[in-house]
């Protein structure tokens, strides 16, 4: 597979590797595509997460959540996955 990129995404990618962190571009590529479906995969559960609560509010069965309740509620659900 060949990929051509845009001179700012080449040069990202020139620094990344120059960093030590990474040996060649595949790995980068690699790397930039297992966050891409990470983020995609947690932006989903989110998105049903929303449309559940939304429903619960609708029908009135609903709890009240501080911020640190919710996002270790959101992490084990996401765990769960």
């Amino acid at each position: 597979m060949t990929i051509t990129l845009p001179l700012a995404l080449d040069a990202l990618v020139a620094r990344k590797m120059a960093s030590g962190m990474y040996e060649n571009e595949g790995e980068v590529v690699r790397e930039a595509l297992r966050q891409m479906e990470f983020r995609e995969s947690a932006l989903g559960l989110l998105h049903q997460e929303a449309a559940s609560g939304f429903d619960q509010l609708d029908r009135g069965d609903s709890i009240e959540m501080d911020r640190d309740t919710f996002v270790n509620h959101f992490r084990r659900r996401r765990q769960a996955v």
